[in-house]
């Protein structure tokens, strides 16, 4: 196959395909003419690898004509409007009929706010006006008493909840239940505390905490599943300890 021959057609393929990729108006390539070329070198070829090269290059022409139609209908659309006609029309606009069109199509996404004197005013007013919290709603309501607290064993016993015998005592019956519940495994905290009522299930849970401060109960938490285990010791544990909250809920 000779090359130098076949040129021209190269030429004719690598003009397509550029126009063809890039967004060049396909109305630059000579369609007539680059016809009139394949007609003239047709004559030449003889090896089927020459004609295979002339048919690609027909192929091209083809795809660019295919693209001059696409061109043309869309032009033809009502959607399609010439970028050169409307900056001429820009143009050619007064500066009122610009400024009116700029504002009817204007949709702003965000505003500022602006705080007037005037608001400022009555801002501060309704401020310094505005009654504390604790006695806003007192008439309705009545006082919010005393804030929620803790209580600790000895104050208990100072109140006469029990006496420290009593206290020891229980603690004791828990620890043995606790044992005999456990017998060497974790068993479910909050199964364990459950009660007939919720003041004993406090209790049973407030006892327990006693018991696990002691070291003669252990505790442990799964913080994927939530759950929460307990377990009776027979000797003291040793070593650091940690704190964890544990709500207790129910109906009183």
């Amino acid at each position: 196959m000779d090359r130098d021959k076949l040129e021209d057609l190269m030429r004719v393929i690598e003009l397509c395909r550029s126009v063809e990729s890039s967004s060049a108006d396909p109305f630059d390539v000579d369609i007539k003419e680059k016809i009139r070329v394949l007609k003239e070198r047709l004559p030449e070829w003889k090896f089927l690898d020459e004609l295979l090269v002339d048919s690609e290059a027909l192929l091209e022409l083809a795809q660019i004509v295919k693209l001059q139609d696409e061109w043309l209908k869309h032009r033809a659309s009502s959607l399609y409007i010439d970028p050169l006609l409307i900056q001429l029309k820009v143009k050619l606009l007064a500066k009122e009929a610009l400024s009116e069109a700029f504002i009817r199509s204007w949709h702003p996404v965000a505003q500022v706010d602006q705080l007037s004197p005037k608001g400022l005013e009555r801002a501060f007013i309704y401020w310094r006006d505005l009654s504390p919290m604790a006695e806003r709603f007192k008439d309705e309501f009545g006082s919010y008493g005393t804030r929620p607290g803790s209580v600790g064993y000895e104050e208990l016993i100072s109140l006469g909840v029990f006496t420290k015998d009593q206290f020891e005592q229980n603690l004791k019956d828990l620890h043995d239940e606790l044992l005999e519940k456990s017998n060497g495994e974790w068993v479910d905290y909050r199964e364990f505390i459950q009660s007939e009522t919720f003041e004993a299930q406090v209790l049973k849970g407030y006892l327990l905490a006693f018991l696990i401060s002691e070291g003669r109960a252990s505790l442990k938490t799964e913080p994927l599943t939530g759950r929460i285990w307990t377990t009776a010791l027979t000797e003291k544990a040793k070593g650091p300890t940690k704190s964890v909250a544990i709500s207790i809920v129910g109906e009183p």
